[in-house]
């Protein structure tokens, strides 16, 4: 190893005690500090960080920063893994995240044919209870609203009919007691006018 890059170790070796700034831990590993900048942004919970002293607010990152940087670059570029799959992979400690593969046409068309069975089972059965209400409603309406229906009627043609001879009686008893009285007048007074009276009331009452 020749004197400069010995002289590059040290540095690297200072930078790790004190952090490196973005722009730094991309060149370190060989990344734009766009990329670097976005996979803090998508990862910031899992990739350790400090603020610098100097009160300026940026992030510096030392030695576990930098190698979760590494990782986050070997199962991105390496192994092509989505910043979902590579969260996945450090908040359950190591574990990896294999996406549901995606459905065959196939299989999507069963699922589809599958549910519409379903849904026309559903049809069947409420169409079903359907017919059994309305059956249930036909067998009410012949045992106990028909029949109800007739007695009402029965009922109505009844206080009908006794309306009508309540009228016929007042008007009988109306028509006696108007011939009593003729009776008791013309007893009192024996008149020609009044026999006149008389019959001309019997023949309206006897229709004669």
């Amino acid at each position: 190893m020749n004197k400069s890059e010995n002289l590059s170790d040290e540095k690297q070796a200072k930078n790790l005690d004190k952090g490196f700034t973005v722009k730094e831990v991309a060149s370190f590993i060989d990344e734009t500090p766009n990329v670097i900048r976005n996979w803090f942004k998508e990862l910031r919970q899992y990739i350790p960080h400090e603020k610098s002293d100097k009160g300026n607010g940026y992030n510096i990152y030392k030695s576990e920063g930098i190698e979760r940087f590494k990782e986050i670059q070997a199962l991105h570029r390496e192994q092509n893994w989505s910043m979902k799959q590579i969260e996945h992979y450090f908040a359950t400690g190591g574990e990896s995240f294999k996406p549901e593969p995606e459905k065959k046409a196939g299989e999507l068309i069963a699922e589809e044919l599958k549910a519409l069975r379903e849904e026309m089972a559903a049809l069947r059965e409420e169409n079903k209870q359907m017919k059994e209400q309305l059956d249930n409603q036909e067998t009410f309406n012949k045992e106990f609203v028909i029949p109800g229906i007739q007695q009402i009627k029965g009922e109505v043609s009844s206080i009908r009919g006794s309306i009508e001879r309540d009228k016929e009686l007042d008007e009988s008893n109306r028509s006696a007691k108007e011939a009593k009285q003729l009776i008791a007048a013309a007893n009192e007074n024996p008149d020609t006018n009044l026999d006149k009276q008389k019959k001309g009331f019997f023949a309206r009452f006897f229709g004669k």
